[in-house]
């Protein structure tokens, strides 16, 4: 198989430095005609699928799932976020609202709050003030089982695509399903319907959940996961429900034409890291429900579940006329993804595993509601660099940079630190005359958090007289890092000294004292840790776009185009209110006006 180098060739494409890159698609003023409307739109999110994917990979495919896709809808060759945060939350708020994170809040998927002084998941609903009248649960009757209030959308802020089609079309169903709780929720967006994602419990087994937040959680769609034996935790593979209802589940090998190996030539199996017991190379045992979700099967129950949400809430039926939504979050290709990395048998395996998986949700849908009268929408939230490891062996300049603890902040010392962030510690420690020393308890230490790419300082700690001081220190020491490519302070981002990048995935009052971009083919990781993604270079920054269905033609757009559009081209197909986006200018798709 002729296999298409990464990005272009070995090239620094840092996606970041392209701001002044004129987007290419806007749309015809004239509206069309309401009856035109699809009856549902459907989302689909495959996290951490590259753009090079759709190419590389295209000789698994069957006719059903991305090729139909690229042969009959529109097909976006250059679509990019253009943010620096190439992570989960902030690709599927993105998607899910047209807006970046400097003005949606959602700057990654944890970040510290100064003011509660503790680390904030995107979705947690305590920490964004659920319960204080900020963001209250709209539920207007009891929540089944199943339900909590635990999560929500209530951290981000600005206008979701379901509160503008809620606006224009209240009796409207928009319902979010992933595996992820942060995909399901921010895709869904404010004033959704329902979002059910897979809690993962102690023991191993999992359980669907929606927030009560939402008004129209439904029982029938919360059984789903007992159903499938997911609840129950077998004492061997044989014993459980899980693996009686699927017995292929039970373990998970390479589906590609033999030799599989001839798909992962420069791949490098040692460096694969180890989650679940899968071990690090075909076949792969799977023991049980949490395990599963780090194999393409996972991706095959969501396809069930989204089955079963469409016929439990009637989606695309609506007895009012209005257009329903739907967003998916396929969550499993970046859970496998982050073990094997992009060059692996795995992610080939997976991908075409993920073709005949799109291929039976999309004659599902057909089936039920009909071609004409569906919009369908297919991307990725982020892509993935390769594994450092396969990088070096190619002659990549490449490595790990341990900025992340690998402790945890309650229990920890600075000793117990890894080495980079130790002499972080001590450098600044000399810079500001403090004492740290490696039984320091990490509450006191002078680096607070990092998450990527947002590294905090202990404010109380350093005090506001030495900040632009312990800020400026920090920065010129990193830059002597090897790996690092530049360094922000928090200041110069406030300033506009910044790339446009880091100032889209930039608020002040979540992110961190500095923001730090990695070289190409660095990743912010630790030895052993797979492969990663969150930067603005092309390998993360890159993904597939492509649309299909009632009101699109086919055809190819080789111009840049940015994943903050895919917002004002559903409100303009869906005539919704159309201001307020990052990037108001819709895409073409083709629609005869």
């Amino acid at each position: 198989m002729a296999r298409r180098r990464r990005g272009s060739g070995r090239a620094r494409a840092a996606g970041w430095l392209l701001s002044g890159v004129v987007l290419a698609g806007v749309l015809p003023s004239k509206a069309p005609p309401p009856s035109s409307l699809p009856k549902l739109t459907v989302l689909i999110v495959v996290d951490q699928m590259r753009a090079d994917y759709l190419q590389r990979f295209r000789p698994y495919f069957g006719e059903k799932g991305f090729r139909r896709l690229e042969t009959e809808g529109r097909v976006f060759l250059q679509a990019r976020y253009f943010h620096a945060a190439t992570l989960t939350a902030p690709g599927h708020a993105l998607i899910g609202s047209g807006l970046y994170g400097d003005r949606s809040g959602i700057i990654g998927n944890r970040w510290y709050s100064y003011a509660e002084g503790e680390d904030v998941y995107c979705v947690s609903s305590r920490s964004a003030g659920l319960g204080a009248g900020e963001c209250p649960p709209v539920a207007a009757k009891a929540a089944p089982a199943g339900t909590t209030l635990r999560k929500s959308p209530c951290a981000f802020d600005g206008t979701t695509l379901a509160e503008r089609v809620k606006e224009k079309y209240p009796e409207a169903r928009v319902v979010g399903v992933s595996i992820k709780d942060r995909s399901a929720i921010l895709l869904a967006g404010k004033k959704a319907d329902a979002a059910y994602w897979v809690e993962e419990k102690a023991d191993r087994t999992g359980e669907l959940a929606c927030s009560e937040y939402y008004p129209a959680c439904r029982p029938d769609v919360l059984a789903y996961a007992a159903e499938e034996g997911f609840s129950e935790r077998p004492s061997s593979p044989e014993a459980g429900v899980l693996f009686r209802r699927h017995p292929l589940w039970r373990e998970w090998s390479c589906s590609l034409p033999p030799p599989c190996d001839k798909a992962c030539p420069e791949d490098v199996p040692d460096a694969h890291a180890l989650e679940g017991g899968l071990g690090k190379s075909f076949p792969h045992p799977v023991k049980d429900a949490a395990t599963l979700l780090f194999t393409p099967y996972g991706n095959e129950f969501l396809e069930g579940l989204a089955e079963r949400v469409v016929e439990a809430h009637d989606l695309g039926r609506n007895r009012r006329g209005a257009p329903d939504v739907l967003a998916l979050g396929f969550s499993s290709i970046d859970y496998l993804g982050h073990l094997f990395g992009p060059d692996s048998c795995e992610a080939a395996d997976a991908m075409k595993r993920m073709d005949a998986t799109l291929a039976r949700l999309l004659d599902f849908l057909i089936k039920r509601l009909g071609r004409e009268n569906l919009l369908v929408v297919v991307t990725a939230d982020h892509g993935v660099a390769p594994l450092p490891e396969v990088s070096l062996k190619m002659g990549v300049a490449a490595g790990r940079i341990e900025l992340p603890a690998g402790v945890a902040r309650e229990t920890g010392k600075v000793g117990d630190l890894p080495a980079l962030r130790q002499r972080m510690e001590f450098f600044l420690a000399g810079k500001l005359g403090e004492k740290i020393d490696a039984a320091t308890p990490l509450s006191e230490a002078l680096v607070t958090a990092y998450f990527e790419p947002s590294l905090y300082l202990n404010r109380n700690r350093i005090g506001p007289a030495h900040l632009a001081l312990a800020r400026s220190s920090l920065k010129e020491y990193l830059l002597r890092v090897e790996g690092i490519e530049a360094v922000y302070t928090a200041e110069e981002i406030e300033a506009g000294e910044a790339p446009e990048a880091v100032r889209l995935s930039f608020r002040s009052d979540r992110s961190g004292d500095l923001t730090i971009q990695l070289r190409p083919y660095w990743t912010a990781s630790a030895p052993g840790g797979g492969a990663d993604h969150g930067q603005a270079h092309d390998y993360d920054a890159r993904v597939p776009l492509l649309f299909w269905g009632s009101r699109v033609t086919a055809g190819t757009e080789p111009r840049v185009v940015d994943m903050a559009q895919i917002a004002p081209t559903l409100a303009r197909i869906l005539e919704l209110e159309g201001s307020r986006f990052s990037r108001p200018s819709p895409l073409s798709v083709g629609e005869s006006p």
